[in-house]
């Protein structure tokens, strides 16, 4: 029965018999067959195979709704036994937005894995919103986000306070008139843009520029956003664009302004030819945040352990450039 259940996961997921049975390690007829079998006896059509790309009849959607949950029992059951093993075996699944992905996660991984070199981890790179939807979902055990949650549904450990910072190309004319509030890369890298003595720019005087902004589901994009109208405009947007690193290099070649988080500046070290502001209201947490509704794994509070003490001995030694 498990094991039904898991193709029709699959193609679920997949919305594609071929792509679900690659997944699956089986051949694309065997897949068919089997899931058309298993429809005949349950007197129920699952999916409508006329549409492109599959999807699920009004009676699928409910019925899977049904098996996630067993799906969720089952996964439940197996980190139990996991926990048991002494985490010699078992899987931990991570998820990030692209830049903790890219850049933060893989540092903690390395790590942790000489610690627990058994222990399969898995890292998931989506947006704020997908990453919340996989962990209720039961399909992600911990992301690190920097955005807004739900604390009825997550547990939230925090990780390191991150600033927000306005990044505007050094060519742009409005930097001569704000020279006693304007940061160069050197005063991020030795954080003179977290001293309370360093004025806030007034958002106002970039009523005129234009933005790079992120697509929805970011939450830098919301931050600007609010700024913006908190500040009585709407900004003029240049480029929707889905990375923050891309921004921030698309300010460096003097495109537009962007909102950057100075975890981006000391990740990517010198660059000389971008002027930094400080803006009201711009610190975010950075969060490992679980589901307060599932079974938290041994496997998951070793690692929640493991980088809540990395992070206490300073997290910009992690955050150094190598």
């Amino acid at each position: 029965m498990f094991r039904i259940f898991h193709y029709l996961d699959a193609v679920c997921k997949e919305q594609s018999f071929s792509k679900a049975a690659q997944r699956l390690y089986i051949s694309q007829p065997s897949l068919s067959i089997t899931i058309r079998n298993f429809e005949n006896e349950i007197g129920i059509q699952l999916f409508d195979r006329s549409s492109f790309p599959i999807q699920l009849t009004d009676v699928g959607v409910v019925y899977m709704e049904g098996v996630q949950r067993i799906l969720a029992i089952e996964h439940e059951l197996e980190a139990y036994i996991d926990d048991i093993t002494e985490l010699k075996s078992g899987k931990l699944i991570l998820g990030a937005a692209h830049l903790f992905a890219s850049y933060l996660i893989p540092r903690f991984i390395a790590q942790f894995s000489e610690k627990y070199p058994q222990l399969e981890i898995q890292l998931k790179e989506a947006d704020m919103f997908t990453l919340q939807n996989l962990l209720l979902k039961g399909e992600v055990d911990i992301i690190i986000e920097s955005g807004e949650f739900d604390d009825a549904l997550f547990k939230a450990v925090p990780l390191y306070k991150e600033q927000t910072l306005l990044a505007v190309p050094l060519s742009d004319p409005i930097n001569l008139s704000l020279g006693s509030f304007r940061l160069s890369v050197q005063d991020v890298l030795s954080n003179r843009h977290i001293d309370e003595s360093v004025p806030c720019v007034s958002f106002v005087a970039f009523s005129k520029r234009r933005f790079l902004i992120l697509e929805k589901g970011h939450d830098m994009r919301n931050r600007l956003l609010q700024a913006c109208r908190e500040n009585g405009f709407e900004p003029q947007i240049c480029m929707v664009i889905n990375q923050l690193m891309t921004a921030y290099n698309m300010v460096e070649q003097q495109m537009a302004v962007s909102f950057v988080s100075d975890t981006i500046v000391k990740l990517c070290g010198k660059k000389e030819n971008v002027a930094f502001y400080k803006i009201p209201q711009s610190v975010r947490n950075i969060n490992l945040i679980y589901s307060k509704n599932r079974y938290a794994t041994k496997a998951m509070q070793e690692f929640i352990n493991f980088v809540t003490t990395i992070s206490k001995c300073g997290i910009d030694s992690l955050l150094k450039k190598e």
